[in-house]
């Protein structure tokens, strides 16, 4: 069966959403951007372009789908397809028209030359794509896009639930003409999230609106909550770049003036406490993690959201409270997950139990500590008490080390200042394929809190770098 041109553009682009200061003129995507658009990917097909060897890939890649040869003959030639690369590619995503329907995915970008945008995807698609006399885009007599200007939008078959009564698998024109006809937001800090967030010098970009996600999924519920004043015009960010053999991901929030009070508040230190892992082994681990929460911040949220009664509820049956955890515990935490074994040969390796989670605790509260060891923190799990510290861990070699206070071997640990969180990984988790042309060797992150807002940076590292790491990634899917 012919696929239509939208489910070939979404299916190759979906990489984009899920990896997926500035003049970057986002100004004619805003014009349709609105209050409640939930967020934008930006794409920058020049750039994409430049980095990925499409000729080795198809002489290479033998099974290469219909939907991923398109991807690579778009940036390969994209000025052949019509399509202004001088120009982004965006995504925007919306929520459903109905309450049932899954989120609105739209396309939009511009055509440079409507002839060879024609010719170039009825080609690329082994569908017959036309623009009507109103510019209206078909594949193969199917409404699925339209253009106004020299911009086009194009959706995907989810888009139609709400806009179709009777016939479900066809648009109807109303669903175009709505989008061109409706305002973008006047929201200047919406305006501003998305123009320092969707950035011309980075491959892939992107926006979300977290207040509109949380509406959406919580199907307006957050709105009744005292908790939505914190949520309301925050926003998040984040950006990915591909070089040789490495990709790097940064994020950042965006909180209104109110809530980034309260992270300033909770959040005033960007310290973590290594100490938790003086007596833990991390160079055998192939993940750990080690950071500080805000306790008073998860109660301040809690108490927001009107739950404390119910937490307290809960409690009840160890005699404490959400006041007794917050006072209790420091927020400082180290996490961490040793490689499986070689020697067990039972084939249940990969159920690998020698993990641990450390946390620090004030050793004034040791009852209240003692107290909360009776319910269901410490139900089923063996830990360990050491100073401020306590160890939660099956592996009984883990337990010993950090009882006798043994120096461990921590050389992967980069003691980073000035940051609130700090991980690693082997990778190994994501090589799963056997054969695969090249291997992703380590994952790192380091976030840290900003003036009230929170930013982190991932690098993911492959263990060849003879090709940009979208190759690697192209040849591994």
């Amino acid at each position: 069966m012919k696929n239509t041109l939208m489910k070939s553009l979404f299916y190759v682009f979906a990489f984009a959403i899920l990896f997926s200061c500035n003049s970057n003129k986002n100004d004619d995507v805003l014009k349709y951007t609105t209050d409640t658009t939930l967020g934008l990917t930006r794409i920058n097909l020049n750039s994409i372009s430049d980095k990925i060897p499409v000729e080795k890939i198809l002489k290479e890649k033998k099974n290469l789908e219909n939907e991923g040869k398109l991807f690579l003959q778009l940036v390969s030639k994209p000025k052949e397809s019509g399509i202004d690369v001088d120009k982004p590619f965006y995504l925007m995503v919306e929520a459903g028209k109905s309450t049932n329907s899954e989120p609105d995915v739209k396309a939009v970008f511009w055509i440079s030359d409507k002839a060879k945008f024609q010719k170039s995807m009825s080609d690329l698609t082994k569908s017959k794509i036309t623009i009507d006399k109103k510019d209206f885009i078909f594949a193969d007599g199917k409404l699925t896009g339209s253009i106004k200007g020299d911009i086009a939008v194009m959706a995907n078959e989810n888009s139609m639930r709400g806009y179709t009564k009777y016939n479900p698998s066809q648009f109807t024109e109303k669903y175009f003409t709505d989008f061109w006809a409706r305002k973008g937001t006047s929201n200047k800090v919406i305006i501003d999230q998305i123009n320092e967030s969707l950035v011309s010098e980075k491959d892939i970009s992107g926006w979300m609106n977290l207040g509109a996600v949380a509406s959406y999924v919580s199907k307006g519920y957050i709105e009744t909550l005292a908790v939505n004043k914190l949520i309301k015009d925050s926003g998040l960010g984040f950006d990915f770049s591909f070089d040789k053999g490495k990709v790097e991901v940064d994020m950042k929030t965006f909180f209104n003036s109110d809530m980034k009070k309260v992270v300033e508040k909770y959040y005033n230190k960007n310290n973590v406490n290594y100490d938790l892992v003086k007596n833990v082994e991390l160079d055998n681990a192939k993940s750990f993690s080690i950071g500080y929460f805000s306790l008073d911040f998860m109660k301040y949220l809690i108490k927001e959201a009107g739950f404390e009664a119910t937490v307290n509820h809960y409690l009840a049956s160890t005699n404490t409270t959400l006041e007794d955890i917050t006072t209790t515990f420091t927020g400082d935490y180290a996490y961490l997950e040793s490689k499986p074994n070689p020697a067990d040969s039972s084939g249940y390796g990969y159920y690998n139990n020698k993990k641990a989670m450390v946390l620090g605790f004030n050793p004034k509260k040791k009852g209240v500590l003692t107290s909360l060891l009776q319910g269901p923190l410490g139900e089923s799990k063996k830990y360990t008490i050491v100073d401020n510290q306590i160890i939660f861990s099956d592996d009984q070699s883990i337990n010993a080390q950090f009882q006798a206070k043994k120096a461990a071997k921590n050389s992967k640990l980069n003691k980073k200042s000035g940051i609130t969180s700090y991980s690693w990984s082997d990778g190994s988790d994501y090589n799963r394929k056997e054969a695969a042309p090249a291997k992703v060797v380590e994952i790192s992150n380091e976030s840290k809190e900003n003036a009230g807002n929170l930013v982190s940076k991932s690098v993911i590292t492959l263990d060849k770098k003879d090709e940009n790491a979208l190759y690697y990634f192209i040849m591994n899917d």
